[in-house]
């Protein structure tokens, strides 16, 4: 039970993520162009999968994933690197004895399309599954199947690098500011 709580306790810190830019920054970003490098992976660790997932599949649905989450425009200025360093799916064995979550972990950078200079300098990132999964009988037979839990937690790194590059919720930026007209941030009402 105490491993457990101890494990719960570190999913939530890893969960937090922390922001890359000011909120002012981070609301004028526009995102040009999203870059995945998975040249320092297999594939996926952990769970044995009914169907292969190369590094190149991994790099093709993480960057679709990042594309959609930071809205790549062509008229952005910042373009984004992803350089992946281990996707790890729990296995069955893990959701029988410890429950737990799966997890993406890699170094994000972002770069000004004009200059070439950093706007955000290399920064590590590590995004749990949103679905954190209890050990045991029963967690194991709740448990998603690998395809979905590949898909959900490449969302949820997505999501983590999205929230990483963006304003904070109540941040006070200006309705015509390129976030807002993005989509990737919402004015309080």
């Amino acid at each position: 039970m105490r491993l457990c709580i101890a494990l719960l306790g570190l999913l939530t810190l890893l969960s937090c993520a922390p922001r890359l830019l000011e909120d002012q920054a981070a609301a004028n970003l526009v995102v040009r162009n999203v870059t995945v490098d998975t040249s320092a992976i297999t594939g996926v660790a952990g769970r044995k999968m009914d169907f292969d997932v190369s590094p190149a599949q991994i790099k093709a649905d993480l960057t679709a994933a990042l594309r959609n989450k930071l809205r790549a425009t062509p008229q952005g200025h910042g373009d984004v690197t992803v350089k992946i360093t281990s996707v790890r799916l729990m296995s069955r064995m893990q959701e029988m004895m410890l429950g737990g979550a799966s997890y993406v972990q890699g170094t994000i950078m972002v770069a000004d399309t004009v200059t070439g200079q950093q706007i955000v300098a290399p920064t590590k990132v590590f995004a749990t599954s949103q679905r954190l999964r209890v050990g045991g009988p029963i967690g194991a037979a709740v448990a998603p199947t690998a395809k979905q839990d590949y898909h959900e937690t490449l969302e949820s790194f997505a999501m983590n690098v999205l929230v990483r590059l963006s304003p904070r919720n109540n941040a006070m930026v200006a309705a015509d500011s390129p976030a807002v007209k993005a989509g990737r941030v919402k004015i309080a009402q």
